[in-house]
Order: structure tokens, then C-alpha cells, then sequence
């Protein structure tokens, strides 16, 4: 495998005939992701602009945290299933939203080097992890509720389906980037609370009854004027909708308690998402599979929490003070999980 680098990217462009020989080309790396080199190509005579990402098979954390490069190509199968389930027009006036839901296209692959190109997001975009850490501003409630429906889509679209459950049957990848990593080593770490651990992750591997993203957070949601876009779905499989559930929602419990000022806003936030999500999953499953499901999502939640305190992917703008909140309230949850996400639910 040629690993490429944004200072190589341009000659490997030109050897592979993507590009012509004289054809500008700019190359930079684009910063946020620990698994994969991505990269932005803008070739200005076009007028377009590319992402390419390659796998690599070591993770750039602290831990020594490997998997295999293969896993690209997982990312390449969900993202060409979750493009047109996303270009649905949702069939009530009540679910529209402000941001239309999307993910990228898949433009070429080169299966030698573990490596595909995709469509870029417009330079105005940012990520809402960003958006809620900087100024909070109240546009971030209606992209709540666009993440809501988002997901709700995916999940609701996918609910039982036999031909994506064949599909997208191995869930190695999921185990070696999210169960292994968040539940099984923060079990290690926490020996009062692995048994909990250790069942968690028995539960999320024994329910399989949709698409599952596996990495479903404000940092893979890039959002401009009218739209929110998806990414990052290498850990995509055949699965428990609680963890993405679980998992989103750790990074809105996170923020407000690292920014409590905006405590009740992000409170809110999570709220509008659940109730959003909930609405699209309504049609197609029953109301004993949601409460269960709901059930399921506060355990995750617990145990996601304690692993961005004390897995191998800790949150990296969190204070020793602000690490230590979660992690108690991770614990707690653990042991006894609240019913619901909040007493309006």
C-alpha cells in the first residue's frame, strides 16, 4: 500500500489519471480524525473539490489501538446505503427540518491502496462539535432536531431489514473501534463497575435490528445553510440502535458540563434530538420496542460517558474537574440509569 500524504497526493493524483499532468491541484490534511489520513483536493480549473481518505491501521491516541485497513471499504458500503434513505422526501409537513439530511458521494475507490474519494463538504460548512463549543447560538436546537431525524432515518429505514442485515452482518470493525476501546478496556480500568461494562457490551451485540453508524457525534456532523452532513461511517454494521443513541448523546452531556452557562440550551438540545428521532422510528416500530430501545440508550449513555473519561478515546477538551463529573455520573448511571432523558420526555 502507497500511504499518501498531503505533500504526495498530488503526484499520486496524476499517476493514477484522476488528474491531468498540468492540472493545479491543492492538497491539505484535514485535522479531527485519529483512524484515517484525510485529505482536501481543490482543483480550482474544475471548480471542484475532493476529499480523499486512506486507512491507516494504527490509531494516533495514546494507547497502542490498532484495526485493520479493511475497514475502509465499510465506510464506502454504508455511506452508498445511507444516500438514499437520506434523499427521501419524509412524507409529513411536521418532520421537515431546517437542514436537509445528507452524507457524501462516493466518487472513485482505489481498492490497491485502501483508499476513495468523495465529495466535499462547501468551504462555509463547519462541524457542530465546533458550533457548540464556541458562542452558543440557538440555531444549534433546530440541527438537534435535523440529527434527530437524521438518525431516525437511518435506523427507521433500515429496522429489521434482511438484506442489510446480510450485508452488513460483520461487525468486526465496530468491535475493535467502539466495544473493545470504550466498554471492554473501561472495564479494566473500573473493576467495581465491569460487570456492568461486560454486559453492556453483550446487550449491544446480542440486538441487531438496524443500520448502526457507530460514530454518530456533533464531529461527524457538518452543517451549512440548509443542510447537515454525515460522515465518518467505517464502523457502519447491522445493529443496536441504543449505542449510536447512547453515544451521540454523551457528547451533549459532556458540553454542558463543560460549559454549564449553556446547560439547559444543551439539556434542550438533547431533548429535541430524542423527541425527533422518536418521531421518525414511530411508523415502523412499536411503542414496547421504543421504550425498551430508550431503556438500552440510557445504559449506553452511562457507559459511554465513563469511557470518555477513562477509555482509550477520552474527550479531549475536558477538564481533570469536568472528566471527573462524567465519570461519577457514568458510574451512577451504570448501577441505576434514569428512566428516560428527562421528566418532559
Amino acid at each position: 500500500m502507497i500511504e499518501i500524504t498531503a505533500d504526495t497526493a498530488a503526484d499520486y493524483l496524476r499517476h493514477a489519471g484522476r488528474v491531468e499532468s498540468s492540472e493545479p491541484i491543492e492538497v491539505r490534511e484535514l485535522a479531527g480524525g485519529v483512524s484515517n489520513v484525510v485529505l482536501l483536493v481543490t482543483l480550482p480549473a474544475r471548480g471542484e473539490r475532493w476529499v480523499l481518505k486512506q486507512a491507516r491501521d494504527r490509531l494516533r491516541v495514546q494507547e497502542d489501538w490498532r484495526c485493520s485497513v479493511e475497514r475502509i471499504w465499510r465506510e464506502v458500503e454504508v455511506l452508498r446505503i445511507c444516500g438514499p434513505l437520506l434523499a427521501q422526501t419524509p412524507g409529513a409537513e411536521s418532520r421537515q427540518t431546517l437542514y436537509g439530511p445528507c452524507v457524501p458521494d462516493v466518487l472513485w475507490e482505489d481498492r490497491e491502496n485502501y483508499l476513495f474519494a468523495m465529495t466535499a463538504a462547501p468551504r462555509e460548512h463547519c462541524t457542530w462539535k465546533s458550533m457548540l463549543l464556541g458562542e452558543w447560538d440557538n440555531k444549534s436546537l433546530f440541527i438537534a432536531v435535523a440529527a434527530g431525524r437524521l438518525l431516525g432515518r437511518l435506523h427507521a429505514g433500515t429496522w429489521r431489514s434482511e438484506a442489510i442485515a446480510r450485508q452488513l452482518a460483520d461487525r468486526t470493525f465496530f468491535d475493535q473501534l467502539r466495544l473493545d476501546p470504550y466498554y471492554r478496556f473501561t472495564a479494566g480500568v473500573h473493576a467495581d463497575r465491569a460487570g456492568q461494562l461486560q454486559q453492556l457490551a453483550r446487550s449491544v451485540l446480542s440486538h441487531r435490528l438496524c443500520l448502526v453508524h457507530g460514530d454518530f457525534s456533533p464531529k461527524n456532523l457538518l452543517v451549512w445553510p440548509g443542510h447537515v452532513m454525515l460522515i465518518d461511517c467505517e464502523v457502519g454494521h447491522f445493529g443496536d440502535p441504543a449505542f449510536d443513541l447512547g453515544f451521540f448523546l454523551t457528547h451533549l452531556v459532556a458540553k454542558w458540563t463543560h460549559a454549564p452557562d449553556h446547560r439547559h440550551l444543551l439539556h434542550r438540545a438533547a431533548r429535541w434530538f430524542w423527541l425527533a428521532y422518536r418521531e421518525e422510528l414511530a411508523p415502523v416500530v412499536s411503542s414496547d420496542e421504543i421504550a425498551d430501545l430508550q431503556r438500552r440508550m440510557m445504559l449506553n449513555l452511562a457507559g459511554c460517558l465513563l469511557a470518555r473519561a477513562d477509555g482509550k478515546s477520552p474527550l479531549e477538551y475536558l477538564t481533570d474537574a469536568e472528566r471527573h463529573a462524567i465519570r461519577t455520573l457514568g458510574r451512577e448511571w451504570l448501577v441505576t440509569p434514569p428512566d428516560r432523558l428527562t421528566a418532559e420526555d
